[in-house]
């Protein structure tokens, strides 16, 4: 009894598969050429997944706009309900920003140290 070794050689292996004639070679060349050209606009076509990540990267820019948005929309509600309510609040601005005193009362102008002129 011979002992054969459990390894084979290429042409050993391919000698279980079945050789391919020639019209069926030319489908398969095909089928893979349309395989190729499935999967490239899988990823780069017009919706592909290049085109999804980049919109989920908008999108969530776009949430985080809206948020800064509502934020600030919140602010300035409050801020018009203080100026429509708050007389001390409106007295505060009008006196920082218009320079507004009250009768009786002297306003002071301070200003920082001259520059020392050139001699």
């Amino acid at each position: 009894m011979l002992c054969r070794s459990t390894k084979m050689d290429h042409r050993e292996a391919m000698a279980f598969l079945p050789l391919l004639r020639r019209k069926h070679k030319g489908t398969l060349a095909i089928c893979v050429a349309g395989l190729i050209l499935l999967v490239f606009a899988a990823v780069y076509g017009e919706h592909g997944l290049i085109h999804l990540l980049r919109m989920r990267s908008e999108q969530r820019e776009l949430e985080h706009t809206a948020f800064d948005l509502q934020q600030q929309n919140e602010r300035l509600r409050e801020r018009i309900q203080r100026l429509q309510s708050d007389d001390h609040y409106l007295e505060k601005l009008a006196r920082e920003r218009l320079g507004l005193v009250r009768k009786g009362e002297m306003l002071y102008r301070l200003t920082g140290p001259a520059a020392a002129a050139p001699k």
